[in-house]
């Protein structure tokens, strides 16, 4: 047979998974992910203590519309069920559930996107036993546990790589080597794309290390990021 076997590979599970390094890419490994099996929505997010099962605040990456993700978590909570709900931080092994039926809130539906919708949680953890978690919904079938199977194991490998990538540096709050480098430039004035040529980096790459490092810092802006880096001596 002739056929290409790399056609079979889903996106998410190809060759981009091994080279993704920044928030953009992971997104679209997620989403991609979300879309092979059928399900129209993502979010990653980490376990709550004080917010059954996540809050807003707690969201790392979603394609869930920022004014809707108030309305994502309801729905979700409804789906699973209050004591599954609160329970969420326990839960080691993947769950799901069907939100209420449109016909039950039929004036509703225009405003939540998300009624009658299947939700599937799927818990992650990090080496140190950090809770995560990410959630799909969409209108489909419930999954069967072959298909849980299969989603559990995309959704490991994708958090693990991000885990390594993003997660794990950004609790440390040290700057790589890169973003040390791309905060230094900065300093001296220059822009992404100066820094992108000078570095042999592309601007988008740029622009996700200097996002990571404002982050680790704490900042609000390039501005705020390089006074902060200047004042604790981590470029000169």
């Amino acid at each position: 047979m002739g056929t290409n076997n790399a056609q079979a590979i889903p996106f998410h599970a190809g060759p981009e998974l091994s080279r993704a390094i920044n928030r953009t890419d992971f997104f679209r490994l997620l989403k991609s992910a979300a879309q092979h099996y059928n399900f129209d929505n993502f979010a990653l997010a980490r376990i709550s203590e004080a917010s059954a099962p996540f809050g807003e605040r707690d969201i790392v990456i979603t394609n869930v519309a920022e004014r809707r993700v108030g309305l994502f978590i309801t729905t979700l909570k409804e789906a699973l069920g209050t004591v599954r709900a609160k329970t969420a931080q326990f839960l080691a092994t993947p769950v799901h559930g069907r939100g209420a039926q449109p016909e039950v809130y039929p004036s509703d539906l225009v405003f939540n996107e998300f009624l009658g919708g299947v939700f599937l949680f799927i818990p992650l953890f990090t080496p140190e036993g950090r809770r995560y978690c990410l959630v799909l919904s969409g209108e489909r079938q419930e999954p069967d546990q072959s298909e849980i199977a299969d989603m559990l194991l995309d959704a490991m490998r994708i958090f693990d790589k991000l885990y390594e990538e993003i997660l794990a540096p950004e609790m440390s709050g040290r700057l790589t080597q890169r973003e040390s480098e791309i905060v230094k430039w900065t300093s001296e004035g220059k822009t992404s794309a100066e820094i992108a040529i000078i570095l042999g980096l592309s601007e988008h790459t740029v622009n996700s290390h200097i996002t990571a490092a404002a982050r680790k810092l704490d900042a609000v802006n390039r501005v705020h990021m390089v006074a902060i880096a200047l004042r604790n001596g981590l470029v000169s």
